[in-house]
């Protein structure tokens, strides 16, 4: 995730009201995160609401995404479908930044109230020196894998040895790949890192690279299997060495601990949870309505599988989680030192 633009601000975007279903459109933007990505900058679409109107009348709140809009924000469409925003007094704006790598910034600069990051990155960030508190998680495991194509000759982890490897985002990424090679054996030393920022796709698929770590389950994964007709062959961090970790959390700054629009926000996100639970199919025709571009083949199979994924309790704090999966920061390099976990992670009651 280092595509630069600038000063990292973020661009708001003004949401319209609610309009009639649109005509699907199909054989547009791939899912891939990176693919919606470099499609949305060539188009010059920095930001993409993720509902209809905010409500008027509530409390403010400003909520920067760790992305461009994708099926990983499913929960925070439903909340603000259902209404559960509106009903918690909160006037939520949605924002994409112009930089992924900015969300965390722009909320320790009051420029947000609330982030979307990544378990896998927080301790690193804290141990950076952000002051930065989770509250909350949207999804509660790994969806990140090691990918190969299904038609190759890698069969099982140990055969990535002498191959080359894909990577997008240097530092945790290279982290979990050691890991997982010492689970059979290897070390990084015994594979070719190759950065691929994100053509990760593109790359499998011309053979430029054996395998690549950062391909989602709910997107990349998928969009392979599309687009070649075989299913890749994957390797789960869970299953080779790496700790249980929430993929996608939510974040704020410390001086917010207490604000009571916290505990509003993910009492919302569980009520969108519940709706998503209930009606899948409604509530992903209507993401469809508002966003046709999202419309691919892979969106149904994507959006079912990342609703099993959304935590009943958004606002539960998995501590020997989060201590086994910082300790294993520490030991691989990722950290300096071991931070005491109330100090950047806490439950948040829903």
């Amino acid at each position: 995730m280092k595509q630069q633009s600038g000063n990292g601000a973020v661009q708001r975007t003004t949401v319209a009201a609610p309009q009639a279903a649109r005509p699907a459109g199909r054989g547009m933007i791939p899912l891939s995160r990176r693919g919606f990505m470099g499609g949305a900058l060539a188009m010059g679409a920095l930001g993409t609401p993720l509902a209809p109107a905010r409500a008027a009348g509530g409390e403010k709140f400003t909520v920067i995404l760790d992305w461009l809009l994708n099926v990983n924000h499913a929960v925070l469409f439903a909340a603000q479908e259902c209404g559960a925003f509106t009903r918690a007094g909160l006037d939520v704006e949605l924002i994409s930044p112009s930089d992924p790598d900015s969300p965390s910034r722009l909320v320790m600069a009051g420029q947000a109230d609330v982030a979307l990051g990544y378990g896998t990155q927080i301790n690193l960030l804290v141990d950076r020196g952000l002051r930065l508190l989770r509250f909350g998680t949207l999804i509660d495991r790994p969806i990140n894998v090691i990918a190969a194509m299904g038609n190759g000759s890698i069969r099982n982890l140990a055969d990535l040895k002498g191959r080359r490897v894909g990577i997008s985002v240097s530092g945790v990424e290279e982290s979990l790949l050691a890991a997982m090679l010492h689970s059979v054996g290897l070390s990084i030393s015994d594979v070719t890192v190759t950065k691929v920022n994100y053509q990760m796709v593109t790359a499998l698929l011309t053979n430029r690279i054996d395998a690549a770590i950062g391909a989602y389950r709910n997107a990349e994964v998928l969009e392979i299997e599309q687009t070649s007709g075989v299913a890749p062959v994957i390797f789960a961090p869970e299953d080779h060495g790496v700790p249980m970790y929430d993929e996608l959390i939510v974040l704020t700054r410390q001086d917010l601990r207490n604000d009571p629009r916290m505990a509003r926000f993910v009492a919302a996100i569980a009520q969108g949870r519940e709706a998503l639970v209930a009606h899948p199919d409604d509530m992903r025709r209507a993401f469809v309505a508002r966003h046709p571009e999202q419309d691919t083949p892979i969106l149904e199979k994507a959006w079912a599988m990342t609703i099993g994924w959304i935590p009943e309790s958004p606002g539960h704090l998995d501590t020997a989680r989060y201590e086994a999966f910082e300790k294993f920061c520490l030991s691989y390099g990722v950290i300096s030192k071991l931070a005491p976990l109330d100090s950047f992670a806490m439950e948040t009651g829903a």
